[in-house]
């Protein structure tokens, strides 16, 4: 999912934190993402490419089944002036 996205979405959860919203998102990102490509390394060096693949095949699914059990954000309320 491009960065763009994981951070609207953040912040659409957490919508008085915009900014710890935007930074948690994005480094539990660059951290899973860190600590997967090693084991998709290891795992096709011990197998194939082909296999150390499948995870990433599967992934798209895996994030739309996550999706379905998110609750929707609620509703930003208005600030008054």
């Amino acid at each position: 999912m491009p960065f763009s996205l994981q951070v609207t979405l953040g912040q659409d959860y957490l919508p008085s934190r915009v900014g710890t919203a935007s930074g948690v998102t994005l480094g539990l990102t660059v951290t899973v993402g860190g600590l997967i490509s090693p084991l998709l390394g290891r795992l096709a060096d011990t197998s194939s490419l082909q296999t150390a693949s499948t995870p990433l095949i599967l992934m798209p699914l895996v994030s739309w089944l996550v999706f379905l059990v998110l609750p929707e954000p609620a509703l930003p309320v208005p600030r008054e002036s």
